[in-house]
């Protein structure tokens, strides 16, 4: 018998068919905190204890119930109490504190996990792990959701049995990044157990139509266990539905154990010999890794760990590429979010150069590959207006026209489409909606993503409200077989307040989803160092961040310079804003699209204490991401930007 494997031929019998099931692909993982412990993350008394310390800390007259509570053995009521004492602003901090980042640490037991060809992959846990390991061993962002996201969990179950559909990775608890929502307490059990009516009914489903593989989860969650014993009882006995990768006690008697399990819950233990170190649970995933059938594994269990680029460095200037591609979860799962269903328009908030386009395209990319392997045709069609010829920008029917233009050539359609719709009789928005209905969304029979980047262009037009009242009303349009396709993506270098006359008229904003992107974090910048394979350690990355705080743009064309050149950090940034300097190009740009109004502003904010602003001039300053702060404490975003301005612009001539 092999090292991995204890109990006997039961045993080995129950492994052998855990390996059938995962071949046919017919199998979702169930993974809990035991897979997160190894790598650091605690456990739920773990997670009990740093709140018991957290509230003793907090308020040292509630230690005495602290200490009470120690002895309690209803777990979640104690996990309540401890919720209560600590507060919910408290206690939503040290989620977010003790389960991210959200580069998470993982080793080769998750490298291992999440290459087995699991259909889909449920957790209780709150980190990214299972995530991070998914990127690193295939190089590609998987689609991830919490389970009260209700569009994306309507699909998952409607679509559970679609062998195109990919994988999906299922935060049943909650995540870190969204503590609101966690899952720890009675009161959170109450609501997602008893109060809502849909919960119990979707885990019927999974668990009534797939075979599920618990790993790292001890089976003493009895609300989600109850729902395995209701299925059970209603499908009836029979062979087992599920499995449970489990850890044996050498006291206990595994027969009795297993006659329980199937007994009472229709789950089949796999057990592997109880260490404090768990060490027979990697073992035991990497000879089921073994044992499937390579044609079954849909993920390849040999991709590479790093794909080794040989093509050098990109530059700053290359646009979106995967290979320099900083993941951001929680934005891309918002912007996801707001394209799963026709009807809401995503406006990426951002300055200039700020990665509002690699954002964008990395979440279309990935929707256009889930689109592909459902067998449905996507595409993207990209309408940049700061390439639109001035002369368009002055009469509303000409842009209309040349809008006209880039989404037929878009979609490589007919130009005689345009003219047709310009044949008929009516306005110039009624002409392109014809258009758009008549055949351009009949290209592609899953969705059409119209991402119009450069919205601010609008600002300087007369007809930047009747604009946004022809893009609304594509939008309401959703309810339509052929308008449900489009989906409406637009790229804003300027605040929405900017529209507020449009607003006022057309409350178009009022119905879109608005994702601001913020700066990158220090992660975000240590794990892009690791992209143009510099050694920079941390106080290097941060010593960077003083100077350009997170900007996307800045912080690559310091470490592609870097990559290029072999400067040390030092010495890049000694007179990178003067003429010469690898900043100076940008500044200067910068500098130069602000108006002299906007100039002015940005001087007395330098040289006035206690400055005060114009409401339009602060909006557009704080789009353009040149100011930080409020009336009477402006300061500029970035410590390099006042060094430019004080040193190069306002440096007599």
């Amino acid at each position: 018998m092999a090292p991995w494997l204890c109990e006997g031929p039961a045993n080995e019998a129950a492994f052998d068919a855990l390996a059938t099931a995962l071949s046919e692909g017919s199998a979702m993982a169930l993974v809990g905190a035991g897979s997160s412990a190894r790598v650091g993350f605690p456990l739920w008394t773990g997670l009990l204890e740093r709140l018991a310390t957290a509230v003793s800390n907090a308020e040292p007259r509630a230690r005495s119930l602290v200490e009470a509570l120690a002895t309690e053995s209803d777990l979640l009521w104690k996990a309540e109490e401890l919720r209560r004492l600590l507060g919910d602003d408290a206690y939503h901090h040290l989620v977010r504190t003790l389960f991210g980042p959200e580069e998470a640490p993982v080793d080769d037991f998750h490298d291992d996990l999440v290459r087995l060809p699991f259909r889909h992959v449920l957790t209780t846990n709150y980190d990214a792990v299972l995530e991070q390991a998914h990127v690193g061993a295939f190089r590609t962002r998987p689609v991830a959701f919490t389970w009260n996201e209700t569009a994306n969990m309507r699909e998952l179950v409607q679509r559970i049995g679609d062998d195109g559909y990919g994988r999906r990775y299922v935060y049943l608890h909650g995540r870190f990044d969204q503590p609101e929502d966690t899952i720890l307490t009675e009161r959170d059990y109450a609501a997602r157990f008893l109060r809502s009516g849909d919960t119990l009914p979707k885990l019927f489903a999974l668990l009534a139509t797939q075979r599920l593989v618990s790993i790292g989860f001890s089976l003493a969650d009895m609300d989600l266990m109850g729902v395995f014993r209701h299925v059970h009882t209603h499908m009836g006995a029979g062979e087992a539905r599920h499995f449970a990768i489990l850890p044996l006690d050498p006291a206990s008697d595994p027969g009795v154990i297993r006659r329980r399990l199937l007994g009472k819950y229709g789950v089949e233990p796999v057990f592997y010999p109880s260490t404090p170190d768990h060490r027979g649970l990697p073992d035991l995933v990497r000879e089921l890794l073994r044992a499937v059938r390579p044609s079954a594994v849909s993920l390849p269990p040999d991709a590479p760990r790093a794909a080794v680029d040989t093509r050098g460095p990109l530059p700053p200037t290359a646009g979106y590429d995967q290979r320099c591609y900083v993941p951001r979860p929680s934005l891309e799962r918002q912007v996801d979010a707001g394209l799963v269903s026709p009807g809401t328009p995503v406006v990426l908030l951002g300055p200039s150069r700020f990665g509002k386009t690699a954002l964008l395209e990395h979440v279309i990319d990935v929707a256009r590959r889930a689109d592909h392997a459902a067998g449905k045709q996507t595409r993207l069609v990209r309408v940049a207006l700061d390439a639109f010829e001035p002369s368009v920008f002055q009469v509303f029917d000409d842009f209309l026209y040349e809008l006209g233009c880039h989404l037929v050539s878009g979609v490589d359609g007919d130009p005689a489409w345009l003219e047709e719709a310009w044949d008929l009789s009516g306005s110039a928005p009624m002409r392109i909606e014809a258009l758009l209905k008549r055949h351009v969304l009949h290209t592609v029979n899953g969705r059409l993503f119209v991402a119009i980047e450069g919205l601010g262009e609008l600002h300087r037009t007369g007809f930047a409200s009747a604009f946004l009242g022809v893009l609304r009303s594509w939008a309401q349009n959703a309810s339509h077989p052929a308008w449900s396709r489009l989906r409406l993506v637009l790229t804003v270098s300027t605040e929405p307040s900017l529209f507020r006359e449009e607003i006022h008229r057309s409350p178009f904003f009022n119905a879109t989803l608005l994702v601001r992107l913020p700066d990158l974090s220090l992660d975000d910048i240590l794990a892009l160092r690791t992209v143009y394979g510099l050694p920079w350690d941390r106080a290097a990355c941060e010593e960077l961040m003083d100077k350009v705080g997170g900007h996307p743009y800045l912080c690559r064309t310091a470490m592609f310079q870097a990559a290029t050149t072999g400067q040390d950090l030092r010495s890049l940034l000694e007179r990178s804003h003067e003429p010469g300097g690898i900043f100076e190009p940008f500044l200067a740009h910068l500098w130069h699209d602000l108006t002299p109004e906007l100039q002015q502003a940005v001087v007395r904010i330098l040289t006035e204490s206690r400055a005060r602003l114009a409401l339009d001039v602060e909006d557009r300053l704080r789009g353009a991401g040149f100011v930080r702060g409020g009336p009477g404490n402006y300061r500029l975003r970035y410590a390099l930007y006042e060094t430019y301005v004080r040193d190069v612009c306002m440096a007599p001539r």
